[in-house]
């Protein structure tokens, strides 16, 4: 009986031992060590863009230390040796004006976040289309609301306005209008200086018919360009 009890004392010690190694096992697999640490002791040259840049990584450098604390390589960033680093935002991407910093990762290990200034490219008396102009930003298009402003035109509508000169066969010559500000240009027809209205002058019914087809072709070129 005694030996019974001493057997189970044993046994119950050894399975108690069996689970303690294999927690400690487990703990030491889920808490690795880190075998060596990135440090950033350059950041890029260039940290100001506007919002149709990328981000540019030139001048990063990135000390590489062991677990002693000891440089063991000095990373610079060069086209060479891209592929090591990765950036988010992606230095392929468009920057925006919401983004504070850029984050650095080499060798798959996060190394820093770089702080970088995105900015509007504001352009002022830009075109908004036929009736106004404003502020506009060169790269998102943002456009500043109190900037918009309706077109003045060069020209009143009863004045004759810059020829174009480009009538043909078909089409009436062109006239055009420039807002003073953008210069936003609207066009108009002359009437009566297509082609066929010189050469059929005498003829009516024959420039009534080439201004069906004038009609019809030009319901045709706009559903193209639809």
């Amino acid at each position: 009986m005694k030996t019974k009890r001493f057997l189970a004392t044993v046994l119950s010690v050894l399975m108690l031992l069996s689970v303690f190694s294999v927690i400690a096992f487990a703990a030491d697999e889920t808490t690795p060590v880190a075998k060596y640490t990135f440090v950033l002791t350059s950041g890029p040259s260039k940290t100001e863009y506007y919002d149709y840049e990328k981000f540019e990584p030139d001048g990063i450098t990135v000390d590489v230390k062991d677990s002693t604390g000891s440089v063991i390589e000095t990373v610079y960033y060069s086209s060479d040796i891209a592929y090591r680093f990765t950036f988010s935002p992606k230095a392929s991407n468009i920057l925006s004006v919401d983004v504070k910093e850029v984050s650095v990762t080499l060798d798959g290990q996060f190394v820093a976040n770089v702080p970088v200034t995105v900015n509007h490219r504001l352009e002022e008396n830009t075109s908004l289309g036929s009736t106004k102009h404003g502020t506009k930003c060169f790269g998102c298009g943002y456009v500043v609301p109190e900037s918009m402003e309706e077109h003045i035109w060069k020209y009143t509508e009863d004045e004759e306005w810059e020829r174009n000169d480009d009538p043909t066969f078909t089409r009436d010559e062109t006239e055009s209008n420039f807002c003073v500000d953008c210069n936003h240009e609207i066009k108009r027809d002359i009437d009566g200086t297509a082609g066929y209205d010189v050469e059929f002058f005498e003829y009516q019914f024959l420039r009534d018919l080439m201004s069906y087809i004038e009609i019809l072709l030009d319901l045709i070129y706009g559903s193209i360009k639809r």
